[in-house]
C-alpha cells in the first residue's frame, strides 16, 4: 500500500516572499543591463527577445514607462541564464573580483613573456591561434623598454598588454 506522503516529498515549496525576492533580484539585474553601454550588449549571453527589450528601454523617457518596462525585463530574465549574465557583468566591472583575477592573469603573462625565455612558447602553446610574429615583435620591443636603466614601461609594454587582453578569453 502506497502512502500519499511519499508522493509529496519531491515537491519543493517556495514561499511567496522568496518568489518576490527572486523577482526583485532579476529586475535589478535587468536594470544593470539597461545602464550598461549598449555596445557591450552583444558580448552578453542573452536572447534576442531580451536584446530587443534592452534596445526598447533606451527609447523610453517617462519614469512610469521605464518602471513598467523594467518589470517586463525582469520577467524576461526568468528565461535567461542569469549566472552567465552576472559573470559577464562582473568581468566588465573593474571593482569586481572576477575582473581583477583576469587582469592579474594577463599581467602575469606579460611579465612572463618579457622575463622568461620559455614564456613565448608557453603562451603560443596555450593560445595557438595567436599572431606569432606580432607577439614576438611586441615582446622584443617591450623587453628593450624594460632593459633600459631605469626600466620604464612605454608604449610597447602597453601594446603587449592590449594584445594579450585581446587574445585571452574572459
Amino acid at each position: 500500500m502506497k502512502d500519499k506522503h511519499y508522493e509529496d516529498d519531491d515537491i519543493e515549496y517556495v514561499s511567496k516572499s522568496e518568489l518576490k525576492r527572486e523577482a526583485d533580484r532579476l529586475q535589478k539585474l535587468g536594470k544593470e543591463l539597461t545602464e550598461l553601454n549598449p555596445a557591450k550588449w552583444p558580448e552578453l549571453p542573452i536572447t534576442e527577445t531580451l536584446m530587443a527589450a534592452l534596445q526598447e528601454s533606451q527609447r523610453l523617457k517617462q519614469n512610469e514607462a521605464k518602471r513598467r518596462h523594467l518589470q517586463y525585463i525582469g520577467k524576461l530574465m526568468r528565461n535567461e541564464d542569469t549566472d552567465a549574465i552576472q559573470h559577464q557583468l562582473d568581468l566588465l566591472d573593474p571593482s569586481s573580483e572576477a575582473y581583477g583575477r583576469v587582469i592579474r592573469q594577463q599581467e602575469m603573462w606579460r611579465t612572463r613573456l618579457i622575463e622568461d625565455k620559455n614564456g613565448l612558447s608557453d603562451f603560443i602553446e596555450e593560445f595557438p591561434a595567436v599572431d606569432r610574429q606580432q607577439l614576438r615583435n611586441l615582446v622584443r620591443n617591450a623587453g628593450k623598454e624594460m632593459a633600459s636603466q631605469p626600466p620604464k614601461p612605454g608604449t610597447n609594454y602597453k601594446k603587449l598588454f592590449q594584445f594579450i587582453k585581446e587574445v585571452m578569453p574572459d
